[in-house]
């Protein structure tokens, strides 16, 4: 029988806390999604995948664009690692005084970056999406949404400052939580607010600034549990300060030609039929979701401690944790890939099969869907890298390998996209990541310390034979389903939950078979709490 290597003995503890970390994000990551596939439900029930929501994700898009430099694209990356080493090296009153010197700083310059979005936001439409000129109306109203939604990114941004705070911390809870509130401010603005107004969608865009401000709220009380002040302090001349900007730097530049690549790809998007960018953002969402419950749940939890492991030059923690963090990372992305691509049809189907959103969009989304799904597992693994390089104070060689994808990505997207429209640009998305992974993996075997293997090879294997026996059922068995009359049909939804049930089952059931040691632990864990249970009763 085969069997895997994966180190969860050398360091039992560690690999239990990751888990209990990763569960804890898992959780409220789920109800946040859960809650934003909610939002756009409704999104898509009221309005429809036409020109309106069209200026919506578009507008929507600009602030997220930003935020990526200001919150966490880099702000997080750079800053744990720093405050973690402050911490161990220094004492915990050192780390927090950094922390409110990095305060004043994220808010100096998102408060700067929100009044320019505001004043320039014609000329940043036009930048993401030219197409959108043709039509007067469309332009205007997109105009209109982005000013309405650019303070969100102060609040993002303060969001993923007080994230970085409390994970070094080992508190994982209020910045899983903290997404929730987002969902729940636009979802209560469609029915309360959007109601009243003359243009309905505008309502949206306040719940968008609604929710930004209940996710920092709810941050508060768990930052005072842990000492940290929320009020900012002058960050002129600080040593620590200037590290973090020289970390900053290089990652500063990959993130932007990364989101200038978003910014061509949406751009070709917007001079494509009506609908098409609600259908590629559609996609992008049903894939996200995979992502943001499952995988980089794991890599959130990990990264603190490789920023402590780094901090001590501990190179033998460092290999067990990231060989740990992959295999766990893998376990779930594996399945869900090739599930996906599988089951996008039903799956678009029983949630946006509604309302304003007619089959031939549900077949657009669906087509896109299997693309971005063929991306997920390097999406998870090169997060997962890029945050081994920054706890190893490396910005620099990251940013390199992204400059270099993103050349191939746009390449590639703009060039199938002349044929297969939203379909090749998401192809190229999909190339580009995966050129990604490999370039870091190449790196990453170049460090020293990092020459053995940490790639988990064994479990690897076993996760793609276990998904292929999974796929076989998942697409017998969803032929069962008459996907064309929508989610109102009984017989849709049984297909519906044996397709995720009993597609879980199977891929669960396979690795059991294997002895899969990661399977094995979750059985084991499962039947000490039905005992438990049991016991208590």
């Amino acid at each position: 029988m085969f069997l895997t290597s994966i180190p969860l003995k050398n360091n039992p503890e560690e690999s239990g806390r990751i888990l209990k970390h990763a569960g804890t994000v898992t959780f409220f990551t789920f109800l946040s999604r859960m809650l934003g596939a909610a939002r756009d439900l409704v999104i898509a029930h009221v309005f429809g995948a036409g020109w309106i929501t069209d200026a919506f994700v578009q507008a929507f898009t600009i602030p997220n664009v930003l935020r990526r430099l200001t919150a966490e694209g880099s702000m997080t990356l750079a800053f744990l690692p720093l405050y973690t080493e402050i911490r161990e090296k220094n004492d915990p009153h050192a780390a927090k005084k950094f922390a409110a010197k990095t305060l004043g700083l994220v808010l100096g310059v998102t408060t700067i970056l929100t009044g320019l979005g505001i004043i320039f936001s014609p000329q940043l439409v036009f930048l993401f999406a030219a197409g959108f000129a043709s039509s007067p109306e469309k332009f205007e109203l997109t105009v209109l949404l982005t000013r309405i939604m650019f303070p969100y990114l102060i609040f993002v941004s303060l969001v993923a400052w007080s994230m970085g705070i409390l994970n070094a911390e080992g508190r994982f809870a209020a910045p899983a939580a903290a997404p929730i509130f987002l969902n729940v401010g636009m979802i209560g603005a469609a029915f309360v607010i959007s109601p009243l107004l003359k243009e309905p969608i505008t309502g949206i865009g306040i719940g968008v600034l609604l929710g930004g401000i209940l996710q920092i709220l709810i941050q508060v009380p768990s930052l005072r549990k842990v000492g940290q002040s929320i009020t900012p302090r002058n960050f002129f001349n600080d040593q620590n300060i200037q590290r973090l900007l020289r970390l900053l730097g290089p990652s500063l530049v990959g993130v932007a030609v990364y989101q200038i690549n978003i910014i061509v790809l949406r751009n070709l998007a917007s001079f494509m039929p009506s609908g098409q960018v609600t259908h590629y953002y559609n996609a992008s969402r049903l894939s996200e979701l995979t992502l943001g419950v499952f995988a980089f749940a794991i890599t959130t939890a990990g990264f603190p401690e490789l920023s402590k492991h780094t901090a001590d030059a501990n190179w033998q923690k460092i290999r067990s944790t990231m060989r740990f963090t992959m295999a766990t990372t893998l376990l779930v992305v594996i399945p869900a890939s090739i599930g996906l691509s599988f089951a996008a049809e039903p799956i678009v189907s029983m949630l946006y099969f509604h309302g304003e959103y007619a089959w031939r969009d549900v077949q657009n989304t669906a087509l896109t869907l299997q693309a971005f799904a063929l991306s997920i597992p390097a999406v998870a693994l090169v997060r997962l890298q890029t945050s081994v390089f920054f706890s190893l104070k490396d910005s620099s060689t990251p940013v390199k390998i992204s400059l270099v994808s993103i050349v191939v990505t746009g390449i590639l997207g703009w060039w199938w996209s002349q044929s297969l429209e939203i379909f090749g640009l998401a192809l190229g998305l999909v190339a580009g990541t995966w050129f990604q992974f490999m370039l870091l993996l190449l790196f990453l075997r170049r460090q020293p310390e990092l020459h053995k293997s940490f790639m988990p090879l064994g479990s690897t294997l076993l996760y793609l034979i276990a998904s292929g026996g999974m796929s076989i059922f998942t697409w017998q068995f969803g032929r069962q389903g008459l996907w064309q009359q929508g989610p109102f049909l009984l017989q849709n939804w049984t297909v519906f939950a044996g397709l995720l049930v009993g597609s879980a089952l199977i891929y669960l059931i396979l690795l059991l078979l294997f002895r899969e040691e990661h399977a094995v632990r979750i059985s084991i864990q499962l039947k000490s709490a039905m005992k438990n249970r049991k016991s208590k009763k």
